[in-house]
């Protein structure tokens, strides 16, 4: 996964570094994936992913979908109709709180899905859409999980994360 430096960033250089990423990984057969992160100042929505994917020039230029950077970086999730399933590596699935405000969340803020006040219905409707049928990867770095059994936050993410796709 390739993510952005929190500070603003040419578009256009990240485009080319983002290809130079891509040529390297030919070379060791990996496929590196542009994500976004929604407290970062720039690339923090999928137009601005979608900006340094096409800038690349590179067919085989891919993101990381994320509810919660969506919602942190203010971006709207309907931003997803503007991919086609082959350009999206995976989904990272989650949920934010309302609080701490939206502007002031971090990855450690994260709940399970169902949790939160992302609109995950319309997310999950949105992949859909464009048919996109592959992996939903649950990311939580909420600390109060740490201190669970993985086990159980393991099946705990499942049930949630079966529960809000099929609504």
């Amino acid at each position: 996964i390739a993510g952005p430096p929190q500070e603003m960033l040419d578009h256009e250089l990240g485009g080319q570094r983002y290809a130079a990423l891509l040529e390297v990984g030919r070379e060791f057969g990996v496929k590196p994936a542009a994500e976004y992160l929604g407290f970062a100042q720039d690339i923090n929505t999928i137009e601005d992913a979608l900006d340094i994917m096409d800038g690349s020039g590179d067919s085989d230029a891919t993101i990381v979908l994320d509810p919660f950077h969506c919602f942190r970086g203010g971006g709207p999730i309907e931003s997803i109709s503007n991919l086609t399933p082959d350009r999206i590596a995976i989904s990272h699935f989650n949920d934010s709180p309302a609080n701490p405000p939206r502007e002031t969340q971090h990855d450690k803020d994260r709940v399970m899905p169902g949790d939160g006040i992302v609109d995950l219905k319309l997310y999950c409707n949105k992949l859909k859409e464009i048919g996109y049928d592959r992996w939903m990867s649950l990311e939580l770095f909420h600390p109060g999980y740490w201190e669970q059994d993985p086990r159980e936050v393991a099946k705990i993410g499942l049930e949630k994360m079966t529960a809000v796709c099929e609504a």
